[in-house]
């Protein structure tokens, strides 16, 4: 007979005294538990740990030379892009 909840095993993290408030005061506001809300935000911010995570490894890995980069002249020449005007409207809407 398995003794793991349908949630999964606990873990024991230690947390500084203003970061357990936090989370005691939101589980309050919202009527839930300490676990769900500290579950849900686990969720709802650990893929983009791990997507930084992997910006690192992959920076890390450029630098060491373990990979290669490709120069953007490369691709627009072979995209044909090479002396494409770029239209400024576009650029208006990325600042």
């Amino acid at each position: 007979m398995s003794t793991v909840s349908p949630l999964g095993r606990p873990i024991s993290v230690r947390l500084p005294e203003d970061l357990r408030e936090r989370l005691e005061a939101l589980a309050k506001a919202t009527r839930r538990s300490l676990g769900d809300v500290v579950r849900e935000v686990l969720e709802r911010d650990l893929s983009e740990l791990e997507w930084e995570q992997r910006i690192i490894a992959r920076s890390a890995d450029l630098r060491s030379g373990r990979v290669q980069s490709v120069p953007l002249a490369v691709i627009e020449g072979e995209l044909g892009l090479k002396d494409a005007l770029v239209d400024a409207s576009i650029l208006d809407e990325i600042q």
